[in-house]
C-alpha cells in the first residue's frame, strides 16, 4: 500500500468510525481485516492530524489560574498544566500550541514569532491543520547559539502545522556597531522581513531571565561584564533578547546590536504574547506587562502562581494608543 493509498485507507476508517458510527468490528469486516488493524489504523489517523481530539472545556484548575491571572494582571492568560512531572516550558508550550491553533483557524492572519525551546516546543505540538492565507514570519534573526532554538526553526515547525506560507529573515541576531545593523536594515531581504513583521497580526516573543540562569549569558551572546552591568541598572530580563528593568524600560548593551522588532515595534504591534514556563520568569513577564510590551501571557501552572504571588503590579497607565489594556 502506497503513502497516499495508506492515507486514503485512513480518513475512510475514521470517517465510517467516528462520522457514521461503525464500530471498529464492523469496519473490519468492512474491509476483510482484524479489528486490531482498525484500531492502528484510528489511532494513525489521530497522529497524522487526519482526526483530531479537542477537549473544549479547560481543566478546572487552569481555568481558575488563568481568571485569576486576568484580575490581577488585566491582560488575558492562558495556563497549561503540569502533568507527570513534565518541565515547565512544556507546560506551558502545550497551552500555547492551542493558542496558535485558534488563531491559525481565524482565517488571513500574519503571525510573527521569536526564538526559544518553548516557541519551537510549541509549534512543534500544533496539530495539523488546513488553514486559508496564514503567513508566518520570524521576528528577529538567528541567534547563532545551540541552547537557543533559532526561530526560522520555530517559524519553519509552524508554518507546517498551519500549511502556512513562511518568510525568513535573512540575518544573525545580533550585530556589534550600529554601522553593521544599518548595513542589514537596508538590504533589501531584511527590510522586507522585518516589514512583514511589523504589521503582524500577532507576535509570540520569548522571556528570559536576567543573571546567572540567562541563556544569552550562557551562550556568550553577552558578556559576564555586561550582565554585572545590567544588573546593576536593574535589570529584570528580556523580552527576545532586549532588556529590560523592573518597569520595562530598555536597557542598551553596548557593543551589541540586536536585529529584530523593537521594544516600541512590540509596544505599537496589534497582540503581542509572550510564552513562558518557570516561576523565575516572574520578574521578567511583569516587567514587560508594566512596560506595555506584552498585552497578553501564556505560561505553565508554576509561573502562574508565581506572578500571583509577586508584589502587585504598580497601576499600570494606558497604552500608547490611548486603550487601557
Amino acid at each position: 500500500m502506497t503513502g497516499d493509498d495508506r492515507r486514503d485507507f485512513l480518513a475512510e476508517v475514521a470517517w465510517l468510525h467516528h462520522e457514521f458510527g461503525f464500530t471498529q468490528e464492523a469496519i473490519a469486516r468492512r474491509f476483510d481485516v482484524s479489528r486490531s488493524s482498525i484500531s492502528r489504523a484510528l489511532a494513525d489517523a489521530e497522529r497524522q492530524g487526519i482526526v483530531q481530539v479537542m477537549v473544549t472545556v479547560p481543566m478546572p484548575r487552569e481555568a481558575r489560574l488563568a481568571a485569576d491571572l486576568m484580575r490581577r494582571l488585566s491582560a488575558p492568560a492562558t495556563v497549561g498544566l503540569r502533568v507527570s512531572g513534565e518541565p515547565s516550558h512544556l507546560a506551558a508550550a502545550r497551552a500555547a500550541a492551542r493558542v496558535m491553533e485558534r488563531i491559525g483557524d481565524g482565517g488571513s492572519v500574519t503571525i510573527a514569532l521569536s526564538w526559544g525551546r518553548t516557541l519551537a516546543a510549541a509549534a512543534g505540538l500544533v496539530r495539523p491543520r488546513a488553514t486559508t492565507a496564514v503567513l508566518v514570519v520570524d521576528a528577529i534573526g538567528h541567534p547563532g547559539a545551540s541552547a537557543l532554538t533559532p526561530t526560522v526553526d520555530v517559524t519553519r515547525a509552524l508554518g507546517a502545522g498551519l500549511g502556512a506560507n513562511v518568510v525568513h529573515l535573512p540575518s544573525p541576531a545580533f550585530v556589534t556597531s550600529g554601522e553593521s545593523l544599518a548595513v542589514l536594515l537596508a538590504t533589501e531581504p531584511v527590510h522586507q522581513a522585518l516589514a512583514t513583521a511589523r504589521a503582524a497580526d500577532v507576535t509570540f516573543v520569548s522571556v528570559g531571565v536576567a543573571g546567572a540562569g540567562s541563556l544569552l549569558l550562557g551562550e556568550g551572546l553577552i558578556a559576564p561584564e555586561a550582565m554585572a552591568e545590567l544588573l546593576a541598572a536593574g535589570a529584570a530580563g528580556e523580552v527576545m533578547g532586549r532588556w529590560i528593568d523592573s518597569s520595562g524600560v530598555g536597557l542598551p548593551v553596548p557593543g551589541l546590536e540586536e536585529v529584530g522588532l523593537t521594544l516600541d515595534d512590540l509596544r505599537a504591534s496589534r497582540r503581542v504574547i509572550a510564552v513562558a514556563g518557570g516561576a523565575e520568569k516572574a520578574p521578567a513577564m511583569l516587567a514587560a506587562l508594566r512596560g506595555h510590551i506584552i498585552t497578553e501571557l501564556v505560561v505553565d501552572d508554576g509561573l502562574a502562581e508565581a506572578l500571583l504571588a509577586a508584589d502587585p503590579l504598580d497601576p499600570l497607565p494606558p497604552m500608547p494608543n490611548g486603550d487601557a489594556r
